[in-house]
């Protein structure tokens, strides 16, 4: 009869989401790739794989938040419609200085400049400008209004607003997803590991072998690399070699690099690179819209 061991389990609940994603992966590629005949052993490597599989899916149910698709739209609404409003402007604030229209028109573009107005700013950013210079821009309503461009700056406001309505949306499923889905996806992923754990445990007790030994040393060599370069709380990078530091930063943290695994769903990045900025920064990022009007864009 082999030395008992015990395979801990309860450090996984303090890897970050991408982490998390990536470590349970590299547990269930090795289990699964373990030959036996037991049938217990299979169930619980398959019960696993169906955990795998359902917290992939949250994780991709995120990326495909029905706001995002709505942002999107309301954002190259706003991106038009403020065009034309500047093009048009622009266009009498070129004309000759003897034409009386010019200079208000030119006090119109200064309001652009002043706002440091960019079609190439986040989101946000860019709807809070719109709706924010509202405030200089009404002094010229009447102006604005002769010569064509008032009627598509203000909707170019209503596109604004539709951009922060879905930014909160976008935030709000997100959370619900991240914090409700997911937490519950995670958990039973670690209650399946758990599981399939003990049974290792027992199967190493009762019929040991060169084999299952190997696969021991696998599980816990992945244990090792996490608690090293994922919870260690020794420089706050996860690159420090206190391999028993345990602390328990936030799992909803979606930052770092997961371990490499082929069939993993969210593992690789913990960035969503068709993310809008922070809605309540309305943090700068090109939000991929926009057209340059003769370098008036660049304030």
């Amino acid at each position: 009869m082999a030395e008992q061991i015990q395979m801990n389990t309860a450090w996984l609940a303090s890897l970050s989401n991408p982490h998390h994603d990536g470590t349970t992966q590299q547990i269930y590629d090795f289990a699964h790739a373990y030959q036996t005949d037991n049938a217990r052993y299979q169930q619980k490597v398959a019960a696993l794989g169906q955990c795998r599989q359902t917290e992939d899916e949250v994780w991709l149910k995120a990326q495909r938040d029905p706001a995002v698709k709505t942002l999107e739209q309301a954002d190259k609404l706003q991106d038009g419609y403020m065009t034309a409003a500047r093009y048009i402007n622009l266009g009498f604030a070129s004309l000759p200085d003897e034409e009386t229209q010019k200079a208000e028109a030119k006090a119109c573009e200064q309001v652009f400049k002043d706002y440091k107005f960019s079609t190439r700013d986040g989101y946000g950013a860019e709807a809070d400008k719109i709706i924010q210079m509202a405030q200089n821009l009404a002094a010229h309503e009447a102006f604005l209004t002769q010569i064509g461009a008032w009627q598509w700056y203000q909707k170019a406001i209503t596109a604004a607003n539709q951009v922060r309505q879905a930014l909160g949306e976008r935030a709000f499923t997100m959370g619900q997803t991240v914090n409700g889905e997911m937490k519950t996806a995670r958990t039973a992923t670690d209650q399946a590991i758990a599981d399939l754990y003990r049974t290792i445990e027992a199967m190493n007790e009762l019929m040991p072998s060169a084999e299952l030994t190997t696969l021991i040393t696998q599980l816990k060599g992945i244990e090792f690399y996490a608690k090293q370069y994922y919870l260690n709380s020794s420089t706050g990078t996860g690159t420090g070699t206190n391999a028993n530091a345990n602390p328990n930063p936030n799992p909803n943290d979606n930052s770092g690099n997961p371990s490499d695994s082929s069939n993993s769903g969210n593992s690789g990045s913990g960035d969503n690179p068709s993310t809008p900025s922070d809605p309540s920064t309305g943090g700068g990022g090109d939000n991929g819209g926009g057209t340059i009007i003769d370098g008036a864009d660049e304030g």
